[in-house]
């Protein structure tokens, strides 16, 4: 019998309209709230990522298209020290490829790609694609003084 009562009092307590009921969706809206800020707040560093993104594959087309000229006179020892640097290149392009097709346009496709806490796996993401940026930056700027 108390048994019975007891169910009776929680299924009361959430009965539409109630208190409980009441908190429940307040609950759910904040939660509503909070992920819709965090996605706003992902898809705006996304965006900026991306144009990072975009800026650090044309210097990495610029030099290639360089590299590929330099070697059309360059002796079979260079060439093959160009070729070298222009593999490296071509390496970190196709990353900043990928990189690229996560974000922007794509980002809500690549949600799933993050697995678990989406907030967290944006953070490893960009940690990640950050270093990637600043070693091709550093390529670039190895004394680290033009802007």
């Amino acid at each position: 019998m108390a048994l019975l009562l007891a169910f009776a009092g929680v299924f009361y307590s959430c009965a539409e309209g109630s208190e409980a009921d009441r908190d429940a969706d307040e609950m759910v809206n904040e939660t509503e709230n909070a992920m819709a800020n965090v996605g706003a707040e992902m898809r705006e560093e996304s965006n900026e990522m991306e144009r990072e993104f975009k800026e650090t594959r044309m210097k990495i087309n610029t030099r290639q298209e360089e590299i590929e000229a330099d070697m059309e006179d360059a002796s079979d020892e260079a060439k093959a020290e160009m070729q070298e640097e222009w593999n490296e290149l071509d390496q970190w392009g196709n990353d900043i490829d990928s990189r690229m097709d996560r974000v922007g346009n794509n980002m809500e496709a690549g949600w799933k790609d993050f697995k678990g806490d989406a907030k967290k796996g944006w953070s490893d993401f960009s940690n990640e694609s950050r270093k990637t940026m600043n070693d091709v930056e550093r390529y670039f700027d190895p004394e680290g003084d033009l802007d």
